[in-house]
């Protein structure tokens, strides 16, 4: 959801965004659908319009078992975001470099040649991991480093549901190396929903323990929510006061997804009456529906 759509987080996504400027890894868990996932993709955004590449691994969707993998995922995404997001441009330098094994610097020449500008080498780097066919995890980790300090400016990586980290072999390892290297030009913002898992991966003699700082989304408060969700209202053209969106927060106890999910339920009855209004019989129905969908819990 980008960031404007989203009621009261800027100052998490302010703060974030800072915390990650200044190169601290960052570790964002905490319970589900509370809009972790949201925030970090915002910040993302604003980190790519300043021209830093920014990736998003989210590894509960994207079949990552081996530390090959998540070095491909890396890779691929690496030269989508350097190669001006042609897709089908990955599948021309895969089947090259699988064709012709070359050298780095060789494979730069015919990168420039199929139409992929890169800055300096870093396509080429990245389509040399991919030339073998098992890419590997650390140079798919030095070639977004390479990228960064050629480029001046710093590399992020979201890793999404990473407690997922713990089903692939070394990859934490790997990982914590470029987290622990010396003036690294990578910054990594964790995330996750399964707190418990996440703290396994972070006990003492485990690679990634001792690293980075944790950062929690505060609940958003009364005030904004009353302000984001009579905006929303106005703009769909439905009729409500505040005492019935008190009725819809407090329902939800502030929880986003639930708080969302009544007020859709709201909008939707609403729209069924002659006067498009939210009274209070028909908040008092959609928060019962709600509570009974199977996305409330």
């Amino acid at each position: 959801m980008p960031e404007e759509r989203q009621i009261g987080r800027l100052s998490s996504i302010d703060s974030l965004e800072a915390r990650l400027l200044c190169v601290v890894h960052q570790w964002l868990i905490g319970e589900r659908r509370i809009g972790k996932t949201s925030v970090a993709r915002a910040v993302l955004e604003r980190l790519r319009r300043r021209g830093c590449l920014a990736l998003d691994v989210d590894l509960s969707k994207l079949g990552i078992v081996e530390p090959q993998d998540l070095a491909a995922e890396i890779a691929a995404q690496s030269l989508l975001a350097g190669g001006g997001n042609r897709a089908g441009s990955i599948g021309r330098v895969r089947r090259l470099a699988r064709s012709q094994r070359r050298s780095a610097g060789q494979l730069g020449g015919a990168l420039k040649a199929i139409g992929l500008e890169s800055e300096g080498s870093t396509l080429t780097a990245a389509a040399a991991i991919l030339a073998d066919g098992e890419p590997d995890l650390n140079g798919s980790l030095e070639a977004l480093a390479h990228h960064a300090r050629e480029s001046g400016r710093n590399a992020f990586v979201l890793i999404d549901e990473v407690h997922m980290l713990a089903r692939i072999p070394e990859a934490d390892a790997h990982i914590a190396r470029w987290c622990r290297e010396p003036d690294s030009p990578i910054v990594f913002l964790f995330a996750g929903s399964e707190a418990a898992a996440v703290e396994a991966l972070r006990e003492p003699g485990r690679a990634l323990a001792a690293i980075g700082n944790e950062f929690k989304l505060p609940a958003i408060g009364l005030e904004d929510w009353l302000g984001g969700l009579a905006s929303r209202f106005a703009e769909a053209g439905v009729e409500i006061g505040r005492r019935e969106l008190e009725a819809i927060v407090a329902a939800s106890n502030g929880h986003p997804r639930r708080t969302m999910l009544i007020a859709s339920n709201v909008r939707d009855l609403a729209g069924m009456q002659p006067r498009v209004a939210a009274i209070e019989v028909i908040v008092e129905i959609a928060i019962q529906t709600a509570q009974k969908d199977r996305a409330w819990h």
